[in-house]
């Protein structure tokens, strides 16, 4: 009548496992177990019963997580401090409109291209477009953060000519320059440059 040695010992392993299994979600829950009377079954480990446990991930600090995506004011001040200068022809910083030159949902990382040409330059860098309304629409656009544009001058010429290896001539006619992280199309006006 009695079961053999074999089962027991099954009863008793599947009997650890849930209890360890319940030990574990309410440790996770953060509430403290009422303690069981009479003996406590061992606790067995996940691969001995057989059931995956999750463990609760250890407590740390939250990062600093930078924005992807800035503001104008925001991006105008750190271009400011930065020495580039910005220029628009309406003399506004509407989105919304094509004479305005708005930094509104420019990319962290397009505004410190920008930075970095002053920087590795030494020229004088005027923005003169930003996501405004009026540029050419695709992922990579001045719309979607990813492009500026500079007005040209004799230093900054030389520098992009020099220093980025030729790439050809774009659809429009503009001269390529640049890599794959940054590419610079001389246009008549200005040049237009895509920081990825």
């Amino acid at each position: 009548m009695g079961t053999r040695p074999c089962e027991r010992r099954a009863v008793r392993l599947a009997a650890g496992a849930l209890f360890a299994v319940q030990t574990t979600f309410i440790a996770a829950a953060g509430v403290t177990a009422a303690p069981a009377r009479g003996p406590v079954p061992a606790p067995v480990s996940a691969a001995a019963s057989g059931v995956p446990m999750r463990l609760a991930a250890p407590a740390s600090r939250p990062r600093r997580v930078r924005p992807v995506w800035l503001g104008h004011s925001q991006a105008a001040r750190r271009a400011q401090r930065a020495g580039l200068g910005l220029y628009s022809s309406g003399g506004c910083t509407d989105r919304w409109i094509r004479q305005c030159t708005s930094l509104e949902a420019i990319r962290t990382r397009t505004l410190r291209g920008a930075i970095r040409l002053k920087r590795r330059s030494g020229c004088p860098v005027t923005l003169t477009g930003g996501t405004e309304i009026g540029h050419v629409v695709g992922r990579y656009s001045h719309g979607n953060g990813y492009k500026l544009d500079v007005a040209p001058n004799a230093c900054v010429d030389r520098h992009i000519t020099r220093t980025q290896p030729f790439r050809g001539v774009r659809s429009d006619g503009a001269l390529l320059y640049g890599s794959p992280e940054s590419l610079y199309a001389r246009t008549p006006s200005h040049w237009d440059i895509l920081f990825r």
